[in-house]
């Protein structure tokens, strides 16, 4: 079989560009910072062999709906593996244990791609549950999380393509990197923790060795 290595950008005949446009608003009476930012500016183009950020002034990123996919929750850790087992060939499955139980996700998914997965694992006999993961998207520190995570989903996603045997990572770290640091003197805890998830990406991630990554982002999200 034909395997394409996949990078986080542009083909040769296209430059990319990481453009993060933050538009501030000031209050009436006191010039404070205000809390309404949202991120413009970005538009995802994903084809068969790159998906890229590009510009397009036209457009307001305010949210993802975000989902988990269950395939199982169990007591016994075996019969939580034996589960994984039988959905390994159709997704990137894992398990989270939970109070001494064990949930087996079929992955993380935007819900339009989530939708398309469960009608895809019903096809298959598998019985199967949406987990919702959305944050808000009140706060400045938010709509980072919800840009950043938007952009790992992508990568995620290429993986299940049978084509795609890996990703590289590096301009996706530095693209969420100036997402992270845009105008920040502290960090929140949630937003150091997805900070040094993001860093410790293997440099070129591929379907074996992204579970771990996947594992602590949804983690992350249920925190």
């Amino acid at each position: 079989m034909r395997y394409t290595r996949y990078e986080y950008k542009k083909s040769n005949k296209m430059k990319f560009i990481c453009t993060i446009v933050v538009i501030v608003g000031v209050s009436i009476g006191g010039g404070l910072y205000a809390s309404n930012l949202v991120f413009k500016g970005k538009q995802i183009t994903d084809n068969k062999n790159s998906v890229s950020y590009t510009n397009d002034q036209n457009t307001t990123v305010v949210g993802t709906n975000i989902i988990a996919l269950q395939c199982g929750y169990y007591s016994k850790e075996e019969n939580a593996q034996a589960s994984l087992s039988t959905i390994s060939s159709y997704c990137q499955p894992f398990i989270i244990e939970e109070n001494g139980k064990f949930r087996v996700l079929a992955g993380i998914y935007e819900e339009d791609d989530g939708n398309k997965k469960i009608d895809e694992l019903k096809s298959k006999g598998i019985d199967v549950a949406k987990v919702s993961l959305n944050i808000s998207t009140n706060t400045i520190e938010d709509k980072k999380i919800v840009e950043i995570i938007d952009g790992f989903l992508k990568i995620t996603s290429k993986l299940e393509d049978s084509e795609v045997k890996s990703v590289k990572t590096q301009d996706y770290k530095t693209w969420a990197g100036n997402i992270i640091n845009e105008g920040v003197t502290t960090k929140s805890e949630k937003l150091d923790s997805l900070s040094n998830c993001i860093n410790n990406l293997p440099d070129e991630i591929d379907k074996k060795n992204s579970i771990e990554s996947i594992k602590a982002l949804y983690n992350l999200m249920k925190a």
